[in-house]
């Protein structure tokens, strides 16, 4: 899939049926009976019985009654319980939001129709239970429809038991009417045996083999496979054998005693070399494809020249199954069929010591990661990122837990972290940052020192200054202790970046020039380096000094093409694009603007997207079209509302309000609100699109070009800003109810985390709120909020 096609694609769109679906018919209609009752259906029932297959066709059956569709949300690769909202956020396409992604997910869904397929919720089941509890609180038009083995037990959950497939009585089957087991083993038989048929001659048998398998849609599938070299009859011989073994040494139900027998079966059937695959394939949290499973599991027990041939036979006896892909062939195991082969792992004695190499052998693919990432195969690293984010992320939280060596742990932290962040999931790469250090905080060196410095930088970057202060401080200590200049040049940028998003512009640019120095005293190849020079262009955009923020723009470009690297570049030339704007010059920004938006689109750096769509969108309005330019605001602010991000903090936020009210007083209060409402409802890939002049506005919306807004400033002093917004009276006016709630609490004295805790929102989203309401309002004070605040409610006030 090209990247522009992602951008396209939701996520979590119902995985396409690939084999026929057999019965169930009066399964699916309780569950539309069951909607009728409540807003949470969970189909239970033990591994094997269908509950997934039931799940996708009775979403495709509801969906139609559902405006904005179905979401699928696969959480069998999911182990980390703490990034649950995260990873149904981006099921809905969502940029990363943690550590609000439960607040993201409140806000998208509140005013929308749609069902929400949870699939695999069993071993996150009291994180589900939580996680629906609140959507369904909060989202009227919300349905749930989620598949476990045990309920979730809270109020409203509607539960359907998953039966079996009907088998048929031995000697007793209607020869005419065969039954729903039947005719599955006839399908999938057909699959195997091409011609293959139920006749006369093998009914019985059939129906003697689905009535041993008691009806167990995974188990007949896998008898269907030995067709390849045994008779129904044989199946049959063989099966009854294998059943007795079992029923005689376990004390399971009966129906569990099956299918395990049928596992242990296609088991006995596999080569040494496939069994042995098969157990090491169960490190694999997600799919697969060869390359990661010889790094992995390949050793001189099992050579890697050997690996494909074994991976054919087991997809062949449908213990591995391919998954459709657009770049590569990859491949994953159901969830019984993994947890099959982590026990035979067990009992091999190999788990922890293959959990280990595999640790090890994904520590060397990190390895060359990070010394590539800052060159011209940024952009397959973070191809690969996302392939294989479900290992990645099993991969590291094995690393933490098992406090292997903290340089190593560390290390591939940092870089892990770096991947996150360039591809706009900063509260994931906040997350496992965190993680690492907190577990590592004895560990001497540098590496604990950059850790920690990358950890406050991200925090800067959702606005959480209060935890970003104290992260860089225990950085600074640490590398002024251990005389680390290296250490020292990653804690000044993340110190830059802190007081850039608290308006420091001054300090910002100060840190930013001592880390710029550091860096090339020390002779950093890294990727975050040239964005040094990034951060400083924006701060002296923000100060109105735009010759130097071009020159400091193109130093970055200049470096970035001589090594390939992509993500710098791309701010480094929306940085010049906003400056020369700033300066101007509108026309001649709007190309820097759209070759920045062309590479973000290129990496899927959503955070990256949001704010070239800002920037684009004020060009655009300086050039005449204000429509357009509001619109990219509008979609600007929907995909950073859901990253968790702000813009440079406050004096770009003022600049924003300038724009805004320009492009106000050339539209009407009304035809604004309209072109803006019409961006947030943008999908993100015509948003760009857009922005980019390959799309059109629609025809209703479209408007004759102008000749350019008069009154935008041509530099973005805040003074400047601020006296062109028009005023806190008339900005008032727009603040939001939230807002003027929020400013009412400033005014009382409350800080934002009290302000969070008071409304039950996340800090983040407090810290937002009072940003917009400082940028509306054309403050740089929450003194000058309360004051205003006071003033508006005292007597005869407006």
């Amino acid at each position: 899939m090209s990247l522009t096609s992602r951008l396209e694609t939701r996520s979590g769109r119902p995985p396409a049926e690939l084999t026929g679906f057999i019965g169930r018919r009066e399964e699916l209609a309780e569950v539309g009976r069951l909607f009728g009752r409540g807003r949470l259906v969970t189909l239970m029932g033990p591994g094997g019985v269908g509950k997934t297959r039931l799940a996708i066709r009775a979403a495709a059956a509801l969906g139609g009654a559902c405006d904005d569709g179905v979401c699928f949300a696969d959480l069998s690769s999911l182990h980390e319980p703490g990034l649950l909202a995260q990873a149904v956020a981006g099921a809905f396409g969502l940029p990363d939001q943690s550590p609000a992604a439960l607040d993201a997910l409140v806000r998208y869904l509140a005013d929308r129709r749609l069902l929400l397929v949870l699939d695999t919720c069993e071993h996150l089941v009291d994180g589900c239970a939580m996680l629906a509890e609140v959507l369904l609180q909060n989202a009227p038009g919300l349905r749930i429809l989620a598949t476990s083995r045990q309920p979730f037990d809270i109020p409203g959950e509607h539960t359907l038991v998953v039966a079996p497939l009907e088998r048929p009585e031995p000697g007793r089957h209607d020869p005419l009417r065969p039954c729903a087991s039947m005719r599955l083993f006839a399908e999938r038989a057909a699959a195997v045996v091409p011609g293959w048929s139920l006749t006369v001659g093998n009914q019985s048998a059939v129906a003697l083999l689905c009535h041993r398998l008691d009806g167990i849609p995974l188990a007949i599938e896998l008898a269907a496979v030995q067709l390849r070299a045994l008779s129904v009859e044989q199946i049959v011989d063989r099966l009854d054998h294998r059943i007795l073994q079992v029923r005689g040494r376990r004390s399971s139900l009966p129906r569990h005693q099956t299918l395990r027998a049928a596992i242990d079966w296609s088991h006995d059937l596999c080569s040494p070399g496939e069994r042995l695959l098969w157990a090491r394939l169960s490190v694999f949290a997600g799919d697969f494809d060869l390359e990661l499973a010889e790094r992995i599991c390949a050793d001189a027990e099992l050579p890697a020249a050997e690996v494909f041939e074994l991976v054919a036979g087991l997809v062949a006896k449908s213990v591995v199954v391919r998954v459709e892909s657009a770049e590569t062939v990859r491949y994953r195991m159901l969830g019984t069929l993994r947890e099959y082969g982590a026990e035979r792992l067990d009992l091999r004695g190999e788990t922890e010591a293959l959990r280990a190499r595999a640790f090890e052998r994904f520590v060397g693919v990190i390895r060359e990661a990070a010394a590539e990432l800052a060159g011209p195969a940024q952009a397959r690293w973070l191809e690969w990122f996302r392939r294989e984010q479900a290992t990645v992320r099993d991969m590291i939280d094995y690393g933490i837990r098992s406090a292997g060596p903290g340089g190593e742990v560390l290390r591939v932290a940092l870089t892990l972290g770096r991947i996150f962040a360039l591809q706009g999931l900063i509260g994931e790469a906040r997350h496992w940052s965190a993680r690492a250090v907190e577990s590592h905080r004895e560990e001497p060196g540098h590496d604990w020192t950059e850790a920690l410095a990358l950890a406050g930088l991200l925090a800067a970057m959702q606005n959480d200054l209060e935890v970003a202060g104290e992260l860089v401080l225990r950085a600074e200590e640490r590398a002024l202790e251990a005389g680390d200049p290296g250490g020292l040049a990653y804690v000044r940028e993340a110190q830059g970046v802190c007081a850039l998003y608290a308006g420091d512009l001054d300090g910002a640019t100060r840190l930013l020039t001592d880390s710029h120095d550091l860096h090339a005293r020390a002779g950093t190849v890294d990727v975050l380096v040239p964005i040094t020079d990034v951060y400083l262009g924006v701060a002296r955009t923000l100060a109105g000094d735009v010759g130097a923020a071009v020159r400091h723009a193109a130093v970055a470009i200049r470096a970035t093409e001589a090594s390939g690297e992509l993500w710098c570049r791309s701010y480094g030339l929306c940085v010049r694009g906003l400056a020369v704007l700033l300066g101007g010059d509108a026309e001649n920004a709007l190309p820097d603007l759209r070759a920045g938006m062309r590479i973000k689109r290129d990496i899927d750096d959503r955070l990256g997207i949001a704010l070239a769509l800002d920037m684009t969108g004020c060009c655009l309005i300086a050039l005449g079209d204000a429509v357009g330019g509001v619109r990219l605001l509008g979609a600007s602010d929907w995909t950073r509302d859901y990253t968790g991000t702000s813009m440079f903090g406050p004096q770009h936020a003022l600049l924003r309000v300038v724009y805004e009210q320009k492009s106000r007083d050339l539209l009407g209060d009304e035809a604004y609100q309209a072109a803006y409402d019409s961006g947030r409802a943008l999908d993100l890939a015509t948003a760009v699109a857009e922005a980019l002049g390959e799309r059109p506005l629609p025809a209703a919306l479209a408007e004759p070009a102008g000749r350019g807004v008069p009154g935008v400033p041509g530099r973005a002093g805040a003074a400047a800003v601020a006296a062109a917004s028009g005023g806190a009276g008339t900005a008032a006016q727009r603040l939001t109810r939230r807002e003027v709630e929020i400013a009412g609490l400033v005014s009382d004295g409350l800080t934002n985390r009290e302000i969070a805790e008071r409304l039950v929102i996340a800090k983040r989203t407090a810290d937002s709120h009072v940003e917009h309401i400082l940028a509306k309002l054309g403050f740089s004070s929450r003194t000058q909020i309360a004051a205003w605040f006071a003033q508006r409610s005292s007597p005869g006030a407006p």
